[in-house]
């Protein structure tokens, strides 16, 4: 984008940073939409909860450089403690998914479990917001953690049928900032990032199984289904926005 299309480097390097960003649940539907299992399946959701992983701290990363360099100068300490920041807040993820499995033992009304999760997300969140970190990668770290120490489906089955109106809020709110208008400049830029997103994708993948010598298979398809993209890239794109 900086080479070919001229685009700014502060712009150049948030855009390559929301690229990396994966739509877990667009490959969620997918799969369970044709019952798909087996090696591929299983390493595609992997990567998939890596991927955003990864893009959420890659992005802390683009984010300290480019506002450093809007002031015109850069120390180590502004690239190293966004990353310390993010690790403090996956440990803090990590403790209160802990908590959270403290507080629903041994059992709780249906109500009041919703109300415990909810009420943790939000102060995770809030502390996040304080520290002007996001809060996408330590609630990630939260659910995990409380999945794999508690053993509780029942309890991630309550939020997805409690998670569609806020899902439904996100995009409406989304929807109202595209300017129609602005697509007719979007041109040769809007397409070269798509373009260019996708080869990366294919390529990064296609490299990554070659070096663990994953099958064929894998290896020919795992980037063409890392491609969606949706959540997370417009909250980052948010952020991206805002500084």
């Amino acid at each position: 984008m900086y080479f070919i299309f001229g685009m700014s480097g502060s712009m150049a390097l948030l855009l390559g940073a929301i690229a990396t960003a994966t739509a877990p649940a667009s490959t969620m539907m997918t799969i369970s939409q044709y019952h798909a299992r087996g090696d591929f399946v299983n390493t595609l959701l992997q990567v998939t909860a890596l991927d955003d992983v990864v893009c959420l701290l890659v992005f802390s990363l683009a984010a300290a450089v480019v506002t450093a360099a809007e002031f015109g100068s850069m120390a180590i300490s502004d690239i190293v403690m966004p990353v310390v920041y993010n690790v403090a807040f996956m440990a803090a993820g990590a403790l209160f998914g802990l908590i959270l499995k403290w507080l629903l033992w041994p059992h709780r009304s249906t109500d009041n479990r919703l109300i415990l999760v909810v009420a943790m997300l939000l102060g995770l969140s809030g502390l996040c917001t304080i520290f002007d970190v996001s809060p996408l990668l330590s609630c990630m770290i939260f659910g995990a953690v409380y999945r794999n120490k508690a053993h509780d489906k029942e309890l991630f089955d309550q939020i997805n049928t409690f998670t569609p109106p806020i899902m439904l809020m996100f995009f409406v709110v989304s929807g109202m900032n595209l300017d129609v208008g602005t697509l007719g400049s979007f041109g040769l830029v809007g397409i070269g990032y798509f373009l260019v997103r996708i080869a990366g994708k294919y390529l990064g993948a296609y490299l990554g199984c070659l070096a663990v010598k994953s099958e064929k298979k894998t290896r020919n398809y795992l980037g063409v289904a890392l491609v969606p993209q949706a959540g997370v890239a417009i909250g980052l794109s948010y952020l991206a926005q805002r500084i």
